[in-house]
This record gives C-alpha cells, sequence and structure tokens, in this order.
C-alpha cells in the first residue's frame, strides 16, 4: 500500500533522536511504500490525497494548534476516504479538543500511550464510534545504537553519572516534576560522594544528535524516570490557570502549586511509560539509575537499573554501586543482551506489528487500493506547492522551541490576551485586599 506520512521531521541534531528515529522505523522498516511529508499548516497544495491508501498524522503534529495543520488540512483529511491513523503522545493536555479533533477528521485508528485499561476512559466509544485503539510504547531500541562497536568499558568512562532534563510547567503534575527535580535531589544527596556527574535541566544545555551518543557513552551511569504525566488536562483549564499563576508567582514552589491546584487530579489516570532515554541508555552500554517504578513492565530492578528510592533513603547503596566498576559493566552487559538485543523491543518489531494492524484495518473497513499512486518525481513536484504560509508556521513554531520555559509563558499569554488580562487584574485585587487588611 502507499501510505502518505504526515510529520514533522527535525534535522538530526536540531531536535531529540527519538523522534528522527521513530520517523524513519516506517521508511525503513515497512512492507508498505512510505511517502513522507514533513511540513506544517495545510498539506501542499498540489498533493492529491486520493493517490494514497493511508494517511498516518505523526504525533510530531500537535493536533491542538492549527500551525501544525490547519483548519484547512483537517477538512482535506475528513474528507478523505482511505484508511486514516494517527500515532499521539503528550495526550494528558487539552484531550477533549484532541477527541474533537479525532472525531472531526474521522480517524479509523488511533495508537496511544495510554494502556489498554484505560483507553475507553479516556478515548471513550460514545465520542469516537468506530474508532480502533491500539497500544504502543514512546520509543524502541534504535537499532544504529546496537551497531555501534567498541563501547567505552564501564572502568574507563569519565563521568559517574549524566542526565538532561527539562524544566516543565507544574500543571503536568507530579511525574514531570520528577524529570527535572531529580537533579536538584541529586546534588544535594551527593555533595560527599567523589561522584563526578553532569546533570542539567536548562534549556541551554540540552544535547542533541552525536554529541548526545558521545555524551551518554562517555557516562557509567544515567538518571531516569519514567516518562508521562501524573496529571490528565482534559479542558485545558488547568494548563491555563497554572501557567498564569507562575507567571504571577515565579517564585512558587512546585508543592505549594499543587497543593493549591492539583492533589485532586494527580494519578487518577495512569500514563507512566519507560522513556526512549531507557532503550539508548541500555543499547549504548550505560547503566541506568532510576527512580522506583514500573516501566511498562519491561525493567527489572536490580538486574536491568540500580532502583533509587524518591526520598533518596537508599543513596548510599546507590552511590557506592557507582563506585563498583565491575558491578555497573556486568548490569550493564545483562541489560544489553536481556533488552537491547531482544527483538520485542526493537524497532523492527514495532512496525511489524503496525503493518500487521493495518493491513486487518484496511480489509475489515473494506478499503479500496488507489489505481493509479504518485511515482517519485510527481510526488516531488506536489511537495514543491508548500504554502508561504506553511513555511512561517515552521519558522515560527522553531523559535518558539528554542526559548526557556519563563519566556514561553510569556509568549503564550501574549496570544491569549483576554485570559491573561482577567488573570492579572484578579492578582492586582487579591495583593489590594490583602494591603487593605494589613
Amino acid at each position: 500500500m502507499n501510505i502518505l506520512f504526515l510529520c514533522n521531521k527535525p534535522k538530526v541534531g536540531n531536535d531529540a533522536n527519538t523522534i528522527v528515529d521513530h520517523i524513519e522505523a516506517f521508511e525503513q522498516y515497512s512492507q508498505h511504500k512510505i511517502w513522507i511529508c514533513s511540513n506544517l499548516g495545510d498539506i501542499p497544495l498540489k498533493l492529491g490525497l486520493e493517490k494514497f491508501d493511508v494517511i498516518i498524522i505523526h504525533y510530531s503534529l500537535c493536533l491542538l494548534h492549527d500551525y501544525f495543520l490547519t483548519a484547512k488540512a483537517k477538512q482535506r483529511i475528513r474528507e478523505y476516504k482511505g484508511l486514516k491513523v494517527v500515532f499521539i503522545q503528550d495526550e494528558y493536555r487539552q484531550v477533549n479538543r484532541i477527541i474533537d479533533a479525532f472525531a472531526y477528521m474521522e480517524l479509523d485508528a488511533i495508537f496511544t500511550c495510554f494502556p489498554e485499561e484505560e483507553m475507553e476512559r479516556i478515548y471513550p466509544q460514545s465520542k469516537l464510534p468506530g474508532t480502533a485503539k491500539y497500544n504502543n510504547l514512546t520509543g524502541y531500541v534504535p537499532e544504529r545504537l546496537t551497531q555501534i562497536r567498541g563501547q567505552t568499558p564501564i572502568a574507563d568512562r569519565p563521568l559517574h553519572v549524566g542526565y538532561r532534563g527539562r524544566k516543565v510547567q507544574f500543571w503536568l503534575g507530579e511525574l514531570a516534576y520528577e524529570k527535572w527535580s531529580i537533579v536538584e535531589k541529586w546534588q544535594e544527596y551527593t555533595q560527599q560522594s567523589n561522584l563526578k556527574s553532569d546533570l542539567s535541566y536548562r534549556e541551554h544545555d540540552r544535547i542533541y544528535g552525536a554529541n548526545w551518543i558521545q555524551f551518554v557513552s562517555s557516562c557509567k551511569a544515567s538518571l531516569g524516570v519514567e516518562s508521562g504525566a501524573s496529571v490528565i488536562d482534559f479542558t485545558g483549564d488547568l494548563e491555563k490557570n497554572i501557567d498564569y499563576y507562575q507567571m504571577t508567582h515565579p517564585n512558587e514552589s512546585f508543592e505549594s502549586v499543587q497543593k493549591k491546584f492539583l492533589l485532586s487530579h494527580e494519578g487518577k489516570y495512569k500514563l507512566n511509560q519507560i522513556s526512549p532515554r531507557c532503550f539508548e541508555a541500555i543499547a549504548l552500554k550505560t547503566v541506568l539509575v532510576l527512580y522506583e517504578g514500573e516501566y511498562s513492565g519491561i525493567l527489572e530492578p536490580g538486574r536491568h537499573f540500580i532502583p533509587l528510592k524518591k526520598d533518596f533513603s537508599n543513596i548510599s547503596e546507590v552511590v557506592s554501586k557507582l563506585h563498583d566498576n565491575e558491578y555497573l559493566q556486568n548490569m550493564a552487559d545483562v541489560a544489553y543482551e536481556e533488552i537491547a538485543l531482544n527483538h520485542k523491543y526493537s524497532y523492527q518489531t514495532f512496525i511489524q506489528n503496525f503493518d500487521d494492524i493495518i493491513n486487518n484495518e484496511f480489509t475489515a473497513r473494506a478499503k479500496k487500493r488507489v489505481a493509479a499512486p504518485y511515482n517519485q518525481s510527481d510526488y516531488d513536484k506536489a511537495l514543491q506547492s508548500i504554502s508561504l504560509k506553511s513555511k512561517f508556521y515552521k519558522n515560527r513554531l522553531t523559535i518558539f522551541q528554542k526559548l526557556p520555559p519563563s519566556l514561553r509563558l510569556v509568549v503564550k499569554g501574549i496570544f491569549r490576551p483576554k485570559t491573561t488580562l482577567k488573570l492579572f487584574a484578579k492578582q492586582l485585587c487579591m495583593l489590594l485586599n490583602k494591603k487593605k487588611n494589613s
């Protein structure tokens, strides 16, 4: 079959390797012909959707914003008669709007990170009648990493521990907060440990592409937490209110904000998963030091990773193991053999399973194969009809993603003027009342 793959594929070295790995896996392993269309905004004007058997919307295109896929693009997808599939990640925000977008485009299948027992609670059949739902991981073991020969032995690596995270907004809940608070806690509890560490959650310290592989390979161990979020925001109100609360209270701690806004929302839905960073580290024979968790039932504590209690009550034991090169090398080798080389967790197996699902869905829904698909020359010409608006959207997104979190909040405020003014007025009234009472 001919599959149109709509995505926003980053240039190698400009973003997380996992996005590129996920997209290129379809090109490399699928039995079907994958036609990559990396674009924002409108679907290229001269691209005929009727020439494809299947359309895939990749998770790199966020359906919440028109500059990823415009209303016109969504209408074209709605009118398309072939099989329509979406891969969705970051499923914790504005879930109701996401469901509305799925329903409007009349999607046939959703590949979600939610486990099967949660799918109906998040994507109810009453709102998405006839839409099939399939679980998948956020990433798998990249074959390119397992093909690297001559990995540096643990004893010869200069760093004991490495880590890069990202400071995110508080409305994502405690699980997301752990992704960057682990840095501060680790630094606090290991000051006297004689460990050589390189940890950061600051945007300007992010590492991409080949530099990331080199960094991980220079570490005996890497810190890690579960992927996902512990708060699911169906309406978007949590995101909106907490974002602007943080703008007006920049020094407020997470614990304080959590107490005011999030306690009744924490942990109601399950969206914790193994991170693709875990697979990367294991493939590079770097030991994992992970907060205790489930990790999709794939990793066994004490065998595939060193478990770290979230209150750091076992930090002395963890530090002792990080000074034991023989222990670390054995754990790295075991995890490599049982996880990295396990075909079950490879991108190739993931795509084989995807192909089987697509074939079954196509047949079950009595879809018809196209008679005259594109040839490469005509497809390339059709892609040249990308609008100026799409080019503007891509440039704007690139600039926004490079902003630090605090400035992102300001920019979001600028584009929500009514909400911003309302919340600032509310804060002003509170300050005036406080001054009057005092």
